[in-house]
């Protein structure tokens, strides 16, 4: 404590002044510090001390509410992960899938007939699985036989087209137009609720 001259006792006018010249000086380095930690606008008036610092608190401020939008959105962000167990027992982050549900997606058909032959186009959603079900046992029942069934999944939807043959003695193309409306019929029941699978 003896090496520092703002701490001791002034001895004699000399000593005082000596001690008020390296108060200032030291007070001078440490606001020039201070001074280089803050960004300025590059002016050419001549600066008090008091602007200066001025300047230093309002940049301090607005580091404070940077930090404080920084950290909301951190919380946003973390919001969208959860914590996870690994297997060595520690804790880890991991992205939490948000188990929104599908809107529900409507069941269209579209079914008519060529010939001896009922084309029949349905697309549904992924979760859509008895429908197809309900449609081939459908056509099986009212006499035709299924030739092709194929599906393609595009994300959330099904896409599925069924090629059937009118067959059996007594069957005309009536017969067909008949069973295209009996399927619109059932995936209309479907759509609406009224279908029990």
């Amino acid at each position: 404590m003896a090496n520092n001259p703002i701490r001791c006792a002034p001895s004699s006018q000399t000593d005082q002044k000596l001690i008020e010249t390296n108060r200032r000086k030291e007070m001078r380095e440490l606001l020039s510090k201070f001074n280089s930690l803050v960004p300025h606008e590059s002016s050419k008036e001549a600066r008090t001390v008091v602007d200066e610092v001025e300047d230093v608190t309002n940049y301090i401020k607005e580091l404070q509410n940077h930090i404080e939008k920084l950290k909301e959105k951190k919380e946003k962000l973390m919001g969208k992960y959860k914590m996870v167990e690994l297997e060595d027992g520690r804790r880890s982050r991991k992205k939490h899938e948000e188990t929104k549900p599908n809107p529900k997606l409507l069941v269209q058909v579209k079914a008519h007939q060529l010939d001896s032959s009922l084309h029949i186009l349905l697309t549904t959603g992924s979760d859509y699985h008895s429908i197809l079900q309900q449609i081939l046992l459908l056509l099986h029942d009212n006499g035709t036989d299924t030739l092709h069934v194929n599906q393609t999944r595009v994300k959330h939807r099904v896409f599925h087209t069924i090629v059937a043959k009118v067959d059996g003695e007594g069957m005309g193309a009536e017969d067909g137009e008949r069973i295209c409306e009996t399927v619109k019929n059932l995936v209309s029941e479907y759509r609406d609720g009224e279908c029990t699978l």
